[in-house]
């Protein structure tokens, strides 16, 4: 497959939707004291939990925006479970529930067969319906195939009762470089949908302290495209963005990131908001009760 063909968000309605939607979405605010630096990157708390990272997905059809909710929310709740004291087993999250619900239960069917979702559906999606986990009784393989069958007749009902009692509360619309950065430095994960602009090839950008890191390059639009934003760093003045193209793109991990992903610069960010763009940031979910001795299930 062409990288067009994983580009599936849908730019053109994404304002309408959030505008029919607006009333659902909380407005971006912070309660008590507010982080203005940068933390533990979350990947250095994953390990210290999990003893490894969350799988970097790897799209099989242009479900991009389910794949971004889902890596965004499942570093939220990592997060949330390690900094928190939320007493919830991390599971992997599934991502064509999310494709389906948002596509057909919050989007009503709009886009027929053709690929894709807004933001706002997924948000909403996770909201409203929850999300599944991969080792939920009866969860299929992942495949394109699966997404789009489901992205098209919806979500099967006996897996929406599994998925009910685990919501995203809530979530927010950003509009600016610098919510996004006070966003992530909260641990606010985001997702992140702009006309994407950047290749996959890897390259690398010295930071103020003169340690070298992955970057993502500009070089053509290929289309309407979700991922997510999970990390703010001063020292190259960019966020950290997962992608969902496997973790053979963009290059290796530098200094413990995800692979698969690379830093978006101030100016690239400005840039890409200067567009067609859609961005979240998700807070508090309530996932699988289980022990304090987390692990992959």
């Amino acid at each position: 497959m062409s990288i067009e063909q994983f580009c599936g968000w849908q730019y053109q309605i994404a304002d309408e939707e959030f505008t029919r939607l607006q009333s659902l979405f909380l407005p971006f605010t912070f309660q008590g004291d507010i982080r203005q630096n940068p933390g533990t990157p979350i990947w250095d708390i994953a390990r210290r939990m999990l003893g490894k990272l969350p799988p970097t997905w790897y799209q099989k059809t242009g479900d991009c925006v389910s794949m971004g909710a889902c890596q965004a929310g499942q570093y939220m709740q990592i997060f949330e479970m390690s900094k928190l004291g939320q007493e919830e087993m991390f599971k992997l999250w599934f991502p064509p529930y999310v494709y389906a619900t948002s596509r057909v239960d919050i989007g009503g069917g709009r886009l027929g067969r053709g690929a894709g979702s807004t933001g706002a559906w997924a948000a909403q999606a996770l909201q409203r319906l929850g999300t599944l986990f991969m080792d939920d009784p009866g969860v299929p393989q992942y495949s394109g195939d699966l997404a789009d069958q489901w992205g098209y007749r919806g979500a099967p009902d006996k897996f929406k009762q599994i998925a009910a009692d685990n919501c995203v509360k809530g979530a927010a619309k950003l509009g600016s470089v610098e919510e996004i950065r006070l966003a992530l430095n909260n641990y606010k994960m985001c997702t992140y949908a702009i006309m994407w602009p950047y290749d996959t090839e890897p390259h690398t950008v010295r930071g103020k302290s003169g340690k070298e890191y992955p970057v993502l390059k500009r070089k053509r639009d290929v289309g309407g495209h979700q991922v997510c934003l999970l990390y703010w760093n001063d020292d190259v003045d960019g966020a950290f963005c997962l992608n969902s193209w496997s973790d053979r793109v963009h290059g290796p991990s530098l200094n413990g990131e995800p692979k698969g992903g690379g830093y978006i610069l101030r100016r690239d960010l400005e840039r890409d908001l200067g567009g067609y763009s859609e961005v979240y940031a998700f807070t508090d979910f309530q996932g699988f009760k289980g022990e304090a001795d987390y692990g992959f299930v």
